[in-house]
């Protein structure tokens, strides 16, 4: 019967074929920004410090990166379309696991495996969209991808509010089911079979027997690298860094790992990731910049949440509510950058990018624990617009600069260097926030005292004001310590995001700095 339709109406058919792959796109999107606003309350669910909680989606992460990477051999292996519907089951199965949780090394494990089922689904996407459409319909369909993509951090926080302030948390993982389940059914009907599931050149054989031609030392040194500095970036504050056995034994581990790993991949035959696309000056540079941007905004994605609700005391709700314009205003963006490129140099556009991160991040580094919800837009907004005047010309201008025969390459390496960055932000900024707080306490420490004669008479008028509701004196000395502990807090907090914004202010003039000098322009034709 679809074959019938493709014969009939082609033109319908592959549209048909392209909401398929959308609908997996927007659950993968929608699941990921729904957790940056359950994320709060996660840590109250497991008692989970920010650096722990910060597993949960480093983990995904870094388990989606590893498998883009092999998401190429297995799609030639076993062809295009059982490599999507196979990941997108997976993806509902473990959407199960992580909503049926009942400890976080549970919740994380299930995450490993809905991050390994992501890394298949997005390249598969791409290839089922590029094979469908003619190449003179690329650019539109694609940007049509993009925008689509931009639903999940639309909908997703208030989506993620909604459910953990009406219903339990496990919801925001078992909504996955519909969606991907009606996707599956999408795809099992429309998507054609792939006329051959492997390809000759992906495959091996040795005395008779075959096997695929993976990069498996490259991608096991990966997966130790990259687990064993993300885990000392979680411990690290918590237990002294260097002074701790443990952290020095994952450091060595993490550097050994890492050299070899470049190693390995400059000499392999078929390197998991092709370090020769590096030699092109600009997507040297682009791929810096991009990794840059994935640490700057995810980390922003991560951190935003967090104050939002433990600080400012926002209903998840009211976070997600806060969230939203930025991704509407993106979505908006897109084409109309899009289109700008065209007739505006790539430095210029990133020039102006970076210019309104700067004072996006400036913004942010003016919260205090009296924000309003109405202080939280025009900052977002002006970071998601710079988001898409640096990430867009970034990605043409990079992958323009490359030879076509190590373009498919280049592509994964820039995605990978993104998701790279968002991995190490969000790891590396949990474990600022544990630090900065630390030390906040250690100075307001020796500088609240009652030996002060404002904090001290702040003091006793507490105690007359419980001791007027009918307290006993011990009870309102209690309560007084209680509420003057809590303003400490406040400002302990408020004083720690203050200074995590201010890093990503920085991050951003490094940005700046580094486009201004690099030479980074459309190649000669």
């Amino acid at each position: 019967m679809s074959v019938k339709l493709a014969d009939k109406h082609p033109s319908l058919h592959k549209w048909l074929i392209a909401i398929s792959v959308f609908t997996g796109a927007v659950m993968g999107t929608i699941d990921t920004f729904i957790l940056y606003v359950a994320t709060p309350h996660l840590r109250g669910v497991f008692s989970a410090t920010i650096s722990e909680i910060s597993w949960v989606s480093t983990s995904y992460a870094t388990s989606s990166l590893i498998f883009m990477l092999l998401s190429g051999s297995i799609c030639r292996r076993y062809g295009v379309k059982t490599s999507y519907q196979t990941a997108l089951l997976l993806f509902i199965a473990s959407s199960v696991l992580c909503g049926a949780s009942d400890t976080l090394g549970q919740l994380i494990l299930a995450r490993i495996i809905q991050g390994a089922s992501a890394g298949i689904l997005i390249p598969s996407e791409n290839v089922i969209l590029r094979k469908t459409f003619p190449v003179s319909e690329h650019a539109i369909v694609m940007g049509i991808y993009s925008a689509t993509i931009m639903v999940g951090p639309a909908v997703g926080p208030l989506v993620g509010g909604f459910i953990i302030d009406n219903y339990h948390w496990s919801y925001i993982f078992y909504i996955n089911v519909p969606i991907g389940i009606f996707g599956f059914l999408m795809a099992n009907y429309f998507v054609p079979k792939d006329e051959n599931a492997a390809v000759n050149t992906d495959i091996k054989t040795s005395g008779g027997k075959s096997k695929l031609s993976i990069d498996f030392g490259g991608i096991f040194l990966l997966i130790v690298g990259m687990f064993s500095l993300i885990w000392l970036l979680e411990r690290g504050e918590r237990l002294s860094w260097f002074e701790d056995d443990l952290n020095v034994f994952l450091m060595w581990i993490a550097l050994f790992s890492i050299v070899l790993f470049c190693v390995h991949e400059a000499t392999a035959i078929h390197p998991s990731v092709d370090l020769s696309v590096l030699r092109f000056k600009v997507f040297r540079t682009t791929v810096f910049l991009n990794f840059l941007l994935g640490f700057i905004v995810t980390a922003t994605l991560f951190l935003l949440p967090i104050y939002m609700q433990e600080l400012l005391n926002f209903s998840p709700t009211q976070a997600g509510l806060s969230m939203a314009p930025r991704a509407l205003f993106m979505m908006i963006a897109f084409p109309l950058v899009g289109h700008l490129m065209k007739n505006i140099a790539p430095k210029t556009l990133i020039y102006t990018g970076a210019i309104l991160g700067i004072y996006s991040s400036y913004l942010m580094s003016l919260f205090t624990h009296e924000t309003g919800m109405d202080d939280m837009y025009l900052p977002q907004i002006l970071q998601g617009l710079a988001v898409v005047l640096i990430l867009l010309p970034l990605t043409t201008i990079g992958l323009m600069s490359v030879s076509k025969d190590k373009l498919a390459a280049a592509a994964g390496f820039d995605s990978t260097a993104r998701l790279l960055g968002g991995v190490f932000g969000i790891a590396t900024f949990a474990s600022l926030v544990s630090y900065f707080q630390e030390t906040t306490w250690g100075i307001l420490r020796e500088n609240v005292s009652f030996s002060y004669p404002v904090l001290y008479k702040r003091f006793g008028d507490l105690i007359n004001f419980w001791l007027t509701t009918g307290a006993s004196l011990p009870e309102a000395q209690a309560q007084a310590a209680y509420l003057l502990y809590g303003r400490v807090t406040e400002q302990v907090l408020a004083i720690t995001y203050m200074r995590s914004f201010q890093i990503i202010l920085v991050l951003f003039c490094v940005m700046f700095l580094i486009s201004l000098f690099a030479n980074i322009r459309k190649p000669e034709v």
